[in-house]
């Protein structure tokens, strides 16, 4: 079975958690990456949940629950609730500009 791996994670400025998985063969090889973005806030284990199953039509088997504990970390950190107020702030005066 094909496997996908957390390669990288990236706290943004706004607080998103950008993450990067590598996709590999059977033997290992890379085949390419894929990207999903956790804004603050997010249900983490949804956003893994909808990554495996969107993955899983490919043959990739799910991501690993050691790479979703370092994930699950690195958003705990991140998104204090100073950074999700700022955020949810950010959002609701984008939305209001938009109207």
């Amino acid at each position: 079975m094909k496997q996908l791996i957390i390669d990288q994670i990236e706290v943004t400025s706004n607080g998103t958690v950008q993450v990067r998985m590598h996709k590999l063969s059977s033997d290992g090889d890379l085949i390419g990456n894929h990207r999903t973005a956790l804004p603050p806030a997010t249900d983490i284990n949804s956003q893994v949940a909808a990554v495996n199953a969107h993955m899983a039509t490919e043959n990739y088997s799910p991501i690993s629950d050691a790479d979703v504990a370092k994930l699950t970390a690195i958003c705990n950190a991140a998104w204090t609730a100073e950074v999700i107020a700022a955020y949810q702030a950010a959002q609701a005066a984008a939305e209001a500009a938009r109207t």
